[in-house]
């Protein structure tokens, strides 16, 4: 059974939990949460993919000040936050080569999990789920559906490979120039320009730009 509580669909457990705590106040929220959910790591922000672990939310200071003000904004995220430690903490509703994972809470209520995953030999796969308004509505089985499915995932293997065979002829070059006895004008000028194309490749903001991406769910990686 799912109560409606503001905008979202909860477990009934969740709103049981936070109908129980109507009388409780408490000028931090975040302090609150910390001392209720003691197994979830909790911050600030709307960042993706930070935190470590397989525990972690992050509340949007926007949403954190609804819930110091308004005892239904309050009543509303305890029990979203009730159902998403519940999934967080469910190490058999994890999928295979899970490295780390957090819940996003953003500005008006926005829902979005992220997950970094690795398969042996591979480099980590980073991913984001975004929940829409159906998503809202059944929460609890949304999460956990959402946990399971084969996300989208932004692969970076191709980019790496030209990074790794540019830095491979960048070391053939430097060996060809430290061994000749002469200065040789055209190594030279064929080694700046692997250097130049090193600098301009070898970053996130290149990789992210050359990704691959999978299974066509919203992702920013």
């Amino acid at each position: 059974m799912v109560v409606k509580v503001g905008q979202y669909n909860v477990s009934e457990a969740a709103y049981a939990y936070a109908k129980g705590r109507e009388d409780e106040k408490s000028e931090n929220a975040l302090d609150s949460l910390s001392k209720q959910f003691k197994d979830v790591n909790f911050s600030v922000g709307t960042k993706m993919f930070s935190g470590s672990g397989t525990n972690n939310i992050s509340i949007a200071p926007s949403v954190l000040r609804q819930m110091e003000n308004d005892p239904q904004k309050r009543l509303e995220y305890e029990a979203l936050i009730y159902d998403c430690s519940n999934v967080l903490n469910d190490s058999s509703n994890r999928p295979p080569g899970l490295k780390a994972q957090g819940i996003v809470i953003g500005n008006n209520g926005d829902l979005s999990m992220w997950m970094i995953s690795q398969s042996s030999n591979e480099q980590p796969k980073r991913s984001i789920l975004r929940f829409n308004d159906d998503d809202k509505k059944n929460l609890a089985n949304s999460l956990k559906k959402k946990n399971k499915t084969n996300v989208t995932v932004a692969k970076t293997d191709k980019v790496d490979a030209e990074i790794r065979l540019l830095k491979n002829k960048k070391l053939k070059l430097e060996q060809q120039i430290s061994t000749s006895a002469n200065q040789n004008a055209d190594l030279q000028k064929q080694l700046a320009q692997i250097e130049n194309e090193l600098r301009q490749k070898d970053n996130d903001t290149y990789r992210k730009a050359h990704a691959q991406f999978s299974n066509g769910i919203d992702i920013m990686a």
